[in-house]
């Protein structure tokens, strides 16, 4: 596949990568969503309900934002009951953020539309093109987190 992009890049393979990487996200988010939440605020979400509580500094670091931004994703988690703050035994002046239950519902209720939704996909391959397809994708995605991991000075 020749695009505008591949030939602006010379990393045609890559941008084929990236679009069907991104079709497959965007047609799980249309088929089985998180309701009105944005993409920012359902990653950070996420986080949340698989980690413990943390401060919004950690929960920025993590998904790789400036602190006001996400300050301005969790305010509206907040007032869609879906996190809530309480204060850090740690440190009084800080508040940590944790998911309620309603966010947890939300969550788990969307991966698993999206999983049924994965799994029914992967059915229709062949077992060896499975095999390969959820090989390839694992060792992607590991390849990917060791390109951008901070190296050590």
């Amino acid at each position: 596949m020749t695009s505008v992009h591949a030939a602006a890049t010379g990393t045609g393979s890559a941008v084929d990568v990236y679009t069907a990487l991104a079709r497959i996200s965007r047609t799980l988010r249309h088929e089985a969503g998180s309701g009105s939440l944005t993409l920012g605020s359902t990653s950070a979400l996420w986080v949340l309900v698989s980690s413990p509580p943390m401060r919004l500094s950690e929960l920025a670091a993590r998904e790789r934002v400036t602190a006001p931004t996400m300050s301005r994703i969790v305010s509206g988690l907040e007032r869609d009951g879906m996190v809530a703050r309480t204060a850090d035994p740690l440190d009084g002046r800080a508040s940590l953020i944790t998911a309620t239950d309603a966010a947890i519902e939300l969550i788990t209720s969307t991966t698993s539309r999206r999983a049924r939704l994965m799994e029914e996909a992967l059915s229709r391959l062949s077992p060896d093109d499975r095999a390969a397809a959820e090989r390839s994708i694992a060792l992607l995605a590991e390849s990917l987190i060791e390109t951008v991991r901070p190296r050590p000075d």
